[in-house]
């Protein structure tokens, strides 16, 4: 098992995984974590409020699938990256050899931008699952949602620059195109704040 200590060393290390696409998704997974926390926690301690227990325990189930997407995702990330970077190391000796090498590498990139994208759209679920709970947990738990809430911003805004530094490296024009659309939109559709209502 993977201390804390371990991680971070690793992440600071020269090794090119993990790298930032895939510290974001972690961060976020934990961000996730945080809100599922908070609604356990409340569960607990439920009362008779049944039609209250009912949304939490539905929102428990999305918390709880979601931090095992995110967790696959933040290795998928890795995978991508580590794919990208053998392609780059193959033989360009030949024509041939250099087309091989073009195309890999571009299946590479492109694979390692679509990972991020299909992760920042997770994380806007999160952030739903936020918004939604902070109003039904128990209010000394509601700071653990909160959080969650701002790591999973925090998070989105860090896996888009992933996305941002890979679009200029792929040298189909509509695949290129195709990809920053998706993250402008996710950017915008990710970019309301989410607060607790006050009680």
């Amino acid at each position: 098992m993977l201390t804390a200590a371990e991680l971070r060393d690793q992440v600071a290390s020269t090794y090119p995984t993990p790298g930032g696409g895939s510290v974001s998704i972690i961060a976020a997974a934990l961000g996730v974590a945080s809100i599922h926390k908070g609604i356990v926690v409340s569960l607990k301690r439920a009362g008779a409020d049944s039609v209250r227990n009912q949304k939490l325990l539905d929102i428990r189930f999305g918390t709880a699938a979601l931090m095992v997407s995110l967790t696959e995702l933040a290795d998928a990330d890795s995978r991508a990256f580590q794919s990208y970077l053998k392609a780059c190391e193959l033989p360009q000796t030949t024509e041939g050899e250099k087309m091989v090498r073009k195309a890999a590498r571009e299946a590479g990139l492109v694979r390692a931008t679509q990972v991020p994208l299909e992760a920042a759209a997770a994380m806007g679920r999160g952030l739903r699952f936020a918004e939604v709970s902070a109003g039904l947990v128990d209010l000394h738990v509601r700071s653990e949602v909160s959080t969650g809430a701002v790591l999973l911003r925090a998070s989105i805004d860090s896996v888009l620059l992933n996305v941002e530094a890979n679009l200029s490296g792929i040298s189909d024009t509509a695949v290129r195109d195709a990809l920053k659309l998706q993250r402008d939109e996710l950017e915008r559709t990710t970019a309301l704040p989410v607060r607790p209502p006050a009680r």
